[in-house]
């Protein structure tokens, strides 16, 4: 992560700012807050967001100075829930937007569209959405092959009727089946 974010914010394109010390602090604290994402999430999203920001504000360009805070963003659904989610989506998306406005879009300074700026932050989170969903889902066929192998003889539990033989002389479906004997 710092390797391509260091080198962008390094390199420097027309009409770009120069990297100084409060870039490169800027890039060391986003980096640090990347260091403890899975404990605190929310917060680390929100610093290495509010770097992002700062660097746009500061008038520096590069998409790869966006990717500490596309990581924050998505682990916040995949060890969260889909309120925080939903939270964090609407938040980034007003900062992301407002920013977009303030900097403005110009020959030195060309930021995205405010609206296309507030979609870009809820791509990482939908995909990490889509992660904590899958591992939910995969979790819960787990717990149903558990419970199903718990009875012990791979057969479903007394008084259901998986292939229609009930008791003798009794139908449990409406067509006629054959029941081994």
């Amino acid at each position: 992560m710092g390797l391509f974010t260091g080198s962008d914010l390094a390199v420097n394109g027309p009409g770009s700012r120069q990297a100084d010390a409060l870039s490169w602090a800027l890039f060391a604290l986003s980096l640090a807050a990347l260091v403890v994402r899975r404990r605190r999430p929310v917060p680390v999203a929100c610093v290495t967001g509010a770097a992002c920001a700062g660097w746009a504000l500061y008038g520096h360009i590069g998409e790869p100075l966006n990717l500490p805070v596309i990581v924050a963003l998505y682990t916040v659904p995949v060890l969260g829930d889909r309120r925080r989610t939903l939270w964090t989506g609407v938040t980034a998306a007003v900062v992301s937007g407002a920013v977009a406005l303030i900097v403005g879009r110009d020959v030195v300074n060309p930021q995205g569209l405010p609206v296309l700026e507030m979609i870009w932050p809820l791509v990482p989170l939908l995909l990490g959405e889509a992660v904590r969903t899958r591992r939910e889902l995969l979790a819960e066929y787990a717990a149903r092959a558990e419970r199903a192998e718990g009875n012990g003889n791979g057969r479903p539990p007394a008084g259901s009727a998986r292939s229609g033989c009930g008791s003798p002389g009794r139908s449990t479906t409406s067509s006629p089946t054959r029941c081994p004997r």
